[in-house]
């Protein structure tokens, strides 16, 4: 280990409490609800395991527990991400920003990516089919296919548009693919579209006290809900798992299955299931802490290769294979936790340590803070649909990178920015051909 490793860890903790207090007190001081905002809360919550000072999560029902105290360096990787976003914040805040400006092509977006998204769907349903209702998680996900991806992706920026726009037709359409996305037993489009929706309504926070209070009451109530709702998905999706096929039969009937879930309802294990035990937050800080513990290395070489798989084209210009570059997680999961079944998050700062140490997570805390940045300007700079795209760009890089490594989240990203700019584009095209096919006054 290097950094501040020679430190007792109750100094490492003071230091990474204060610097959240004060990084706290500076975006409360802003008064801005922006990408960097976000981000600095996303950091927050994955950061939370810091302020109990342990490294823990459970392997599984009846498997036990990994518990291990964190090491001075852990805290000095969460500080030193905060203090960039701090620091992306200050400069920002000194340049001089434009006036937001919307497209006159705006109305028809929520359209077009309603067609995305449905499409993508049908075809993904049409591949997948019943696999969607098996309760093991891992059977759906050998069987979804990239049509799921497009349609995931496409379904927040649907509802974010529509909402901007306050279309709200499409706005409930766009709520139904999520809801069915979660009920398939994934919460991450509901999660990017939560954070997108709450960074365009953030001016409610500067409405007076009331409506602050009801805004902050209501996103914190949502926000607890994707955490617990993990836990929900099963027993609500155990009425029509005997759809799923090859799934094993199921020992209870749905009524009994529902019975234990109220009653786990009433337990305080079951929010600390919910909040800790199996919270992404604790898995993701214990990958990062055992790889400074036990100083597990990589080297930085492989992620030239991450890097590059980012670039537009990158197969059919370039020649670069994405089948071919190896994620963190595959090479530390079975060194660190060769006990745990099933597949941690990636951790970009566990992956940034291992590869370099201190140092080469100051460069990744310094990128994720620069794009940061770069789309807080637009944000800024723009209003309308345009406006909620950037939003829903911006949870991506600002929530999303955080339980991913760099590889992973830059191919997201990629077919992130894809989709968005096509729909653009096509509703461009058809505002265009509107206007030539328009009767001219004579």
């Amino acid at each position: 280990m290097d950094g501040m490793s020679d430190l007792p860890p109750l100094t490492t903790q003071t230091v990474f409490i204060l610097t959240s207090f004060f990084a706290a007190a500076f975006f409360a001081w802003r008064r801005k609800l922006d990408p960097l905002s976000v981000a600095f809360g996303s950091s927050l919550i994955y950061f939370i395991p810091g302020f109990f000072g342990v490294a823990q999560f459970s392997y599984g029902e009846g498997l036990g527990e990994f518990s291990a105290p964190f090491v001075p360096d852990t805290y000095s990787v969460m500080s030193i991400v905060l203090a960039a976003l701090v620091a992306g914040a200050a400069v920002i805040d000194r340049i001089a920003q434009p006036v937001g400006w919307e497209v006159n092509f705006q109305a028809r977006i929520p359209a077009v990516l309603f067609s995305f998204a449905a499409l993508a769907t049908a075809a993904s349903m049409n591949h997948t089919g019943t696999y969607f209702l098996c309760l093991d998680k891992s059977i759906t996900l050998e069987r979804i296919d990239a049509w799921y991806g497009y349609a995931s992706m496409s379904a927040p920026f649907l509802v974010a548009t529509a909402y901007a726009l306050r279309q709200r037709v499409l706005t409930l359409v766009g709520c139904t693919f999520l809801v069915a996305d979660m009920y398939a037993g994934f919460r991450l489009s509901t999660a990017i579209t939560f954070m997108a929706i709450v960074m365009l309504s953030g001016d409610r926070l500067f409405q007076g006290r009331k409506a602050a209070s009801l805004f902050i009451l209501a996103t914190v109530l949502a926000g607890a809900s994707l955490f617990v709702v993990k836990h929900l998905i099963v027993p609500i999706k155990y009425a029509t798992a005997g759809y799923c096929e090859g799934a094993s039969p199921t020992r209870l009937t749905t009524k009994e299955y529902l019975s234990g879930t109220a009653m786990n309802l009433t337990r305080l294990r079951f929010y600390v299931s919910a909040f800790v035990s199996q919270s992404e937050p604790f898995v993701i800080q214990s990958m990062l802490n055992e790889v400074i513990r036990k100083d597990f290395r990589t080297g930085s070489d492989y992620l030239k290769g991450q890097i590059l798989a980012g670039l537009p084209l990158g197969a059919s210009l370039f020649g670069i294979d994405s089948s071919s570059v190896t994620t963190f997680n595959s090479r530390a999961q079975p060194v660190l936790f060769p006990d745990v079944r099933f597949q941690m998050a990636n951790s970009p700062w566990a992956q940034a340590y291992a590869a370099g140490g201190l140092a080469m997570v100051s460069a990744f805390a310094l990128g994720y803070a620069t794009i940061l940045c770069m789309l807080t300007m637009l944000f800024n700079a723009t209003k309308g649909a345009v406006r909620a795209g950037i939003a829903a760009i911006a949870v991506w890089v600002g929530f999303y990178f955080h339980r991913n490594d760099l590889f992973i989240e830059i191919v997201y990203l990629k077919h992130v920015v894809y989709i968005f700019a096509l729909a653009l584009f096509i509703a461009l095209g058809s505002h265009l051909m509107a206007n030539l096919k328009a009767p001219r006054p004579h």
